[in-house]
C-alpha cells in the first residue's frame, strides 16, 4: 500500500488529558496533567498540512479528558471547519451553557455527541462521579434543539453492570427525538490510566461495572433487534455479537480480522506526539516534523509491521476501532 497516497480517514486530536469529572469508567481524573504544550500556531500550520495530505478526506475529533477544557478550543474548531475537514466532538456536556453552545454553533461544528450513562440522574451521576452532571448535560442537549447546528447530535452509552437496565431506554428515548442523530454504545472496559490487568473486572474496587452474563445477553439481543426495527442505533453490524463473546469472558475474546490501524487513522497527544497505536512508541510529533513526514517516516513503517503482526487481545477493537467483514473503521 501506497502510504503516500492513503486516505486518512480519521484524526483524534486529543487536545487535553485533564477532566473534572470522576468517572467509574475512566480513571483520568486521578493523573492531573499540565498539558497545554502545543502552540496553537503549531495546531493551524498541523492543520493546513493535513489538508495538503489528504485533502478534505480526514474527519477531525477533539477528544479529551474534557475537550472543552482546552483553552481556544472553539478557534480550533473553526479553523478545522475552514479547511473543509468534517468535525466532531464528544464531551461531558456539563461545561455548555447558552453562551458556550453559541459559540459551539458559530465555530461550524459538524457533529457534538453527549456521554449519558442513564435517564435516571442519580445513576448518571454515581458512574460519573460527580452530583448535578446529568441535569448539566439534559440542559446542554436542550441548547441545540432549535438549530441545525451542529448537524449531527448524538449519544454515547457505555454498557456496563450499573446501567444495563437503563441501556433500552436510552435506546428508545434517542429514536423518539427527532434532534438526536444517533445513539453509540461501547462496552465497558478496563478503566482509562488503571494498570493493565486481564482479570481488571473481577477486582473488588470496579466489580460493579461488569454486568451479569445472561442479562447483558438479553440486553445485546434486544438492541440487535431494535436496529433491524430501524432504530437510530450506529453500531455497526456484528458489533453487539461481538460485545456477547467479550462479557461472557473478556480474556478469551481474541479480535477475528486483522486490525488495519496506521493506515487510515492516528491520533495526537496534548504534547504533539503522534500515534498509530498507543501499544506502540509514537512516531513523531508535530511540532518537530510536519504530518506528511510523519505519516511516511520509517517509525511509522515499522510500527504499520508490529501492527500488521499483532496477536494482542485488544479490547478497543470492539469498541472504538471494531470491524468486521460488513464494516470499517467505526470511530
Amino acid at each position: 500500500m501506497n502510504e503516500k497516497s492513503a486516505t486518512i480517514q480519521h484524526c483524534d486530536l486529543i487536545v487535553t488529558e485533564n477532566c473534572f469529572l470522576r468517572c467509574k469508567m475512566c480513571h483520568i481524573w486521578k493523573h492531573r496533567k499540565d498539558d497545554e504544550t502545543i502552540p496553537f500556531k503549531t495546531y493551524i500550520e498541523f492543520l493546513s498540512a493535513l489538508k495538503e495530505l489528504s485533502g478534505k478526506n480526514t474527519q477531525i475529533q477533539f477528544v479529551g479528558g474534557e475537550p472543552l477544557l482546552k483553552k481556544g478550543i472553539l478557534d480550533l474548531i473553526s479553523c478545522a471547519s475552514s479547511h473543509g475537514f468534517p468535525t466532531t466532538m464528544t464531551t461531558n456536556g456539563c461545561l455548555i451553557d447558552r453562551e458556550m453552545a453559541d459559540g459551539i454553533i458559530a465555530s461550524g461544528l459538524n457533529a457534538i455527541g453527549f456521554s449519558l450513562e442513564s435517564l435516571h440522574g442519580q445513576r448518571h451521576d454515581f458512574l460519573r462521579g460527580v452530583p448535578g452532571t446529568f441535569k448539566k448535560v439534559m440542559d446542554a442537549i436542550s441548547y441545540f434543539q432549535d438549530t441545525s447546528a451542529p448537524k449531527d447530535i448524538f449519544i454515547s452509552t457505555i454498557i456496563n453492570g450499573t446501567n444495563l437496565e437503563d441501556i433500552i431506554a436510552i435506546a428508545e428515548w434517542v429514536n423518539k427525538n427527532p434532534r438526536l442523530s444517533f445513539v453509540y454504545f461501547q462496552s465497558v472496559m478496563q478503566p482509562f490510566a488503571m494498570a493493565e490487568d486481564d482479570s481488571w473486572h473481577q477486582r473488588e474496587e470496579v466489580r460493579f461495572l461488569w454486568p451479569d452474563t445472561t442479562a447483558v445477553h438479553k440486553v445485546l439481543d434486544k438492541l440487535i433487534a431494535l436496529q433491524k426495527q430501524g432504530y437510530k442505533i450506529a453500531n455497526p453490524p456484528g458489533q453487539f455479537n461481538a460485545f456477547k463473546n467479550y462479557f461472557s469472558d473478556p480474556r478469551k475474546f481474541i479480535k477475528k480480522i486483522k486490525c488495519n490501524l496506521g493506515h487510515n487513522a492516528f491520533s495526537v497527544l496534548p504534547n504533539g506526539d503522534v500515534f498509530l497505536c498507543f501499544s506502540l512508541p509514537p512516531i513523531g510529533n508535530i511540532m518537530v516534523d510536519k504530518i506528511g513526514a510523519i505519516w511516511v517516516s520509517e517509525k511509522a513503517r515499522k510500527a504499520r509491521e508490529q501492527i500488521s503482526s499483532c496477536q494482542k487481545n485488544c479490547k478497543l477493537m470492539i469498541n472504538c476501532f471494531f470491524e468486521n467483514e460488513e464494516s470499517k473503521i467505526i470511530k
